[in-house]
């Protein structure tokens, strides 16, 4: 009773350790096969101007405040944005960080950023 109590808890144990080895070589596959290619920022980005938000929301509409796609925050007055031809704004850093790792296209509408 005892031997086969031992062989239940190692065949586990093994069970365990086969299923973390196989998530680290998928986790490795996939790492190695789908690296963020580095695009060349001013190849899609030279086109699109940073300006200093401003917020020239009227009261009477209630708070529409603006949020950036890509981080989900906010974009506060004086934040450096850009606007893309949809008119979709973003933070300068996230739309420059969402090119860089080889998206060309606006994150909301998917309109070709070029």
């Amino acid at each position: 009773m005892r031997l086969q109590l031992r062989s239940v808890v190692l065949m586990k144990f093994i069970i365990l350790i086969a299923r973390v080895l196989q998530w680290a070589w998928d986790n490795l596959l996939l790492q190695s096969f789908f690296q963020p290619c580095e695009i060349e920022l001013r190849d899609y980005v030279d086109d699109l101007t940073v300006t200093r938000y401003e917020n020239n929301n009227n009261a009477e509409f209630g708070d529409s405040s603006v949020e950036c796609a890509v981080c989900l925050c906010r974009i506060d007055e004086g934040d450096e944005v850009r606007e893309l031809r949809c008119k979709h704004l973003y933070h300068r850093v996230c739309l420059d960080r969402w090119v860089r790792h080889g998206h060309r296209t606006c994150p909301l509408c998917r309109n070709n950023l070029s």
